[in-house]
């Protein structure tokens, strides 16, 4: 009879959880379920709910801002062009395409950084063994950068991933510090036990620690307003984030010997993943 009545309670529980997560998803408003003196499975339940919440609501918010961030550049396309056909006649149409041409870059640089955020989680098949200093040497070479960048390479540094996102990540890194930096550039190489390492430093004003986690969310970079004339849509070091998370690994900023920010990623080394994989 106990058993019983512990059962029914429980279950009248589970009832209320399923009541309550359908008011939330009804109202379409951040909510959360409230804990109660749960049995631990349930505790557990409502907890794993509430990050799943969380989680959506950060989905849900992101995309309002991706759609308001693509309305801009779109508002300034159709403002352009209901002006040259208002008077036709006196319009400068190289000057008219040159601005709707920036506009549909915007558009296109986000759509871009939103496929990258959606294929972050390659398939292992798709993995190759690179030499991470020929990767970089190689990425850097391919630029043309105002600040040179100084290659500090430890050979042999071998991880297993997928060698267009690891450049993609080299690629949001320096821009990063290209966009910051005063006049120094510095991208290192090396290992730290079982994982490499690849840093990127300059000498510009840095992160404020407060900020150092938040730079990497793809909200916060929104947030900002993009330089003139630049298709930058802030979302570089979100989709780093994303990328390394796929590859199990870490990136974190800290300030640089030269005063500045020091984007550093860490990802296992090839022969600590093992021969299967």
């Amino acid at each position: 009879m106990t058993a019983g009545r512990i059962t029914v309670r429980e279950l009248q529980r589970v009832g209320s959880i399923s009541g309550d997560l359908a008011k939330i998803n009804i109202s379409d408003e951040y909510g959360q379920i409230v804990q109660q003196r749960d049995l631990a499975e349930i505790a557990q339940l409502v907890g794993n709910i509430n990050v799943s919440l969380d989680m959506l609501d950060r989905e849900r918010r992101f995309a309002s801002t991706i759609a308001h961030e693509i309305r801009s550049p779109l508002a300034g396309i159709r403002v352009t062009v209901e002006e040259a056909l208002s008077d036709p006649d006196q319009v400068d149409y190289s000057t008219v395409f040159a601005r709707v041409l920036r506009g549909v870059d915007r558009v296109e640089a986000l759509a871009t950084d939103l496929l990258l955020i959606a294929r972050s989680r390659a398939t292992e098949i798709e993995w190759a063994r690179i030499d991470l200093c020929e990767l970089v040497r190689r990425e850097v070479a391919a630029r043309a950068d105002p600040i040179p960048v100084e290659v500090i390479c430890a050979p042999g540094v071998l991880v297993k991933a997928m060698p267009t996102q690891i450049g993609e990540i080299v690629t949001n890194l320096l821009d990063n510090a290209q966009r910051y930096a005063r006049q120094q550039v510095q991208i290192r190489v090396d290992r730290s036990g079982r994982m490499a390492r690849l840093s990127v430093c300059d000498d510009g004003p840095g992160v404020p620690e407060k900020d150092r986690k938040r730079v990497f969310d793809r909200l916060y970079r929104l947030t900002t307003l993009p330089e003139p004339g630049s298709t930058s849509t802030g979302l570089g070091l979100a989709i780093t984030w994303e990328i390394v998370r796929a590859h199990r690994g870490s990136v974190w900023v800290e300030t640089a010997p030269s005063g500045g920010a020091c984007f550093t990623v860490q990802l296992p080394l090839a022969a600590a993943l093992g021969p299967e994989t």
